[in-house]
């Protein structure tokens, strides 16, 4: 059947796309199986195709007729586009800041900070306040679908106190995005878009919850987040509005819904970090325009999430010295040298099969090491169990803290502490060889400005042979 065949409204529609075998079957009803490839569970309902586009009132939709620029007036349009948000390291990852008609998808696990972060962000956001420029930013529409207006205050009473400054953000109780829109159309019609200040921005908590009339299906399936995003972005785009969207995630850390979300939206922001510990990593995944390269690093307290300017100073924070077993390494978060701290301990195995055990860290990333170790530094790993663990609860995946994860191996096997005032960084090739890794200048520097007197890295050794412990 042609899969742009109308059926009656009395009847709806399921479309069969499965990421094995794209059979594109229609069924009528529900089936937990395909009849066609006989995949399970893959059948997503969808509304029907019609040939002209209509309201809800069934009344045809006019389409306003589309701009064309030129290369300069182009350019022109986007003079003050951007605005800081008043957060220093949430700048750091944006780039130039947000953007009008930026559309921004944050993402993160429960609880670890997404509706805090986005909260401190709309207080930061205050009209009387000059951001860069000349610029000011102005009201905020914050979409309260998952929690009540009531819970949202009162996380902004906690964060600000009550105060006049939070009189700039609306709360909208709803998860209907024709609600949302509608909302939007007051502000969006008294609004110069030539002015260099923003004067709306919308927060949407969380697209998982909100859903359109349009689409029959249950809000967080894939069809309805794929049609409520678009319906939002259309609208950003359109009127030149900033939009942040919070997403879930799956069990795996993938972004729920389909990949198609994060192709729709500008920028995919990454919220990080393990709850047990205090620091949290924001991170870009895809940035239209800014880089992708840089980390903000913020502390949790009691206060919300402030920003963190010496990251260094709480990840050492306890540490004790001349350990065997103990490593500092440098390692990159975006274009930041950033100093952790690498914890081994060997000890004899009771089982036939030694274990590797690793936290912060990838399990195979130990042991490759383990190997590269056993083979040119002729280390009995054979029968003994290896443990690694990064301080502060970081997940470290740089390149260059191989040779920090192996020195601190080898410490603890010879039960020898590494020199005082000593760090490390470098990649650990398959030969035994210490290889170069992106910004070793930087972290040369960094680590000379810190005071570390021995610095073990490619540029003073070419082999894990050539590191003598004494």
């Amino acid at each position: 059947m042609d899969e742009r065949t109308r059926l009656p409204a009395l009847y709806p529609i399921t479309l069969k796309k499965s990421s094995q075998a794209e059979c594109s079957t229609i069924e009528p009803k529900w089936a937990g199986q395909c009849p066609a490839c006989h995949e399970w569970n893959t059948l997503v309902e969808t509304a029907p195709f019609l040939k002209t586009a209509r309201t809800k009132t069934g009344q045809k939709v006019s389409l306003k007729p589309a701009e064309s620029f030129t290369v300069k007036t182009a350019l022109s349009s986007q003079t003050g586009y951007t605005f800081s948000t008043g957060i220093g390291e949430f700048d750091r990852v944006l780039g130039p800041g947000l953007t009008k008609g930026g559309v921004y998808l944050l993402a993160g696990q429960p609880g670890i900070g997404k509706s805090t972060l986005l909260t401190q962000l709309a207080l930061s956001l205050q009209p009387p306040l000059s951001r860069g420029g000349g610029q000011q930013a102005g009201g905020v529409l914050y979409v309260c679908s998952e929690e009540n207006p009531a819970q949202v205050a009162s996380r902004i009473t906690r964060l600000q106190g009550l105060s006049s400054q939070a009189d700039h953000i609306q709360l909208l109780n709803t998860s209907c995005v024709e609600n949302i829109i509608d909302a939007l159309k007051p502000t969006i019609s008294n609004r110069d878009l030539k002015s260099e200040s923003c004067d709306l921005i919308c927060i949407v908590d969380s697209i998982q919850s909100v859903s359109t009339v349009t689409n029959p299906t249950t809000p967080g399936s894939p069809s309805q987040i794929r049609d409520s995003a678009s319906f939002l972005i259309q609208a950003a785009k359109e009127h030149s509005v900033p939009l942040i969207i919070v997403g879930h995630v799956t069990k795996d850390g993938d972004i729920a819904g389909p990949k198609m979300l994060e192709h729709m939206v500008d920028t995919v922001l990454e919220l990080s970090g393990d709850r047990q510990h205090l620091l949290r990593l924001l991170r870009t995944v895809k940035n239209r325009f800014g880089p992708t390269d840089e980390t903000g690093i913020f502390r949790m307290d009691g206060g919300g999430l402030n920003e963190v300017k010496d990251p260094g100073a709480i990840l050492l924070e306890g540490r004790v010295k001349n350990a065997p077993g103990s490593c500092l390494t440098m390692i990159m978060e975006g274009t930041r040298p950033l100093t952790v701290e690498i914890q081994a301990l060997v000890v004899a195995s009771p089982l036939p099969i030694p274990r590797r055990i690793a936290k912060g860290i990838s399990g195979n990333r130990l042991q490759l090491i383990c190997a590269i170790l056993t083979k040119h530094l002729n280390l009995s790993l054979a029968t003994k169990d290896v443990f690694v663990n990064v301080t502060g609860g970081l997940e470290v995946k740089d390149p260059g803290a191989d040779l920090g994860i192996a020195l601190a191996i080898v410490s603890s096997v010879k039960d020898k502490p590494l020199p005082e005032n000593s760090i490390c960084f470098g990649e650990l090739g398959l030969l035994g060889e210490i290889r170069k890794v992106g910004f070793t200048d930087k972290m040369l520097k960094e680590a000379k400005s810190l005071g570390y007197t021995i610095v073990f890295s490619p540029l003073s050794h070419a082999s894990i042979r050539s590191i003598k412990l004494t």
